[in-house]
């Protein structure tokens, strides 16, 4: 669980909050599990939930950004180098994304969430979370091939 929350917050001080407060949460809402062999994607959901929550708490109001062509967003989808990269290096790159960037990108590509529950969540819409993942992915994309070009 600490590495959902590593992965949603933009520092190790804020991922042990959301920990803390998530495995309060679980220890308050077991008595709702009702299926023990679905306690790990229960508890996930749980902790991704409790970390865009609190990127709600945090924001004013809803960010929206520039809508890119959905060719563009569909031709960027399968061009990531392939590199074999050190796994906290990663989580590191992804810690410093934008706050918006890193939880659209965490919870598309990593989580598995739909843009419909992405856009719930963080209460703006489908269009906007598929234009943020697009830039999110190029910030990444651009990372790569700026360590690929150094080596």
């Amino acid at each position: 669980m600490y590495g959902h929350c590593l992965r949603y917050a933009g520092n190790v001080e804020e991922a042990q909050d959301v920990l803390q407060d998530g495995f309060i949460k679980v220890f308050e809402k077991i008595s709702s599990l009702k299926d023990a062999n679905a306690l790990e994607g229960w508890m996930s959901r749980i902790f991704i939930n409790l970390a865009l929550s609190y990127y709600r708490k945090k924001k004013s109001g809803p960010d929206w950004v520039e809508m890119e062509p959905l060719q563009e967003v569909l031709s960027e989808e399968n061009d990531i180098p392939n590199n074999d990269l050190d796994p906290k290096l990663v989580l590191k790159q992804i810690q410093s994304l934008p706050e918006k960037y890193r939880l659209v990108l965490n919870a598309y590509a990593i989580d598995g969430l739909s843009h419909k529950e992405i856009a719930d969540l963080l209460e703006t819409t489908e269009s906007n979370t598929k234009s943020i993942l697009s830039r999110a992915r190029k910030m990444m994309r651009d990372w790569l091939n700026e360590k690929d070009n150094k080596k």
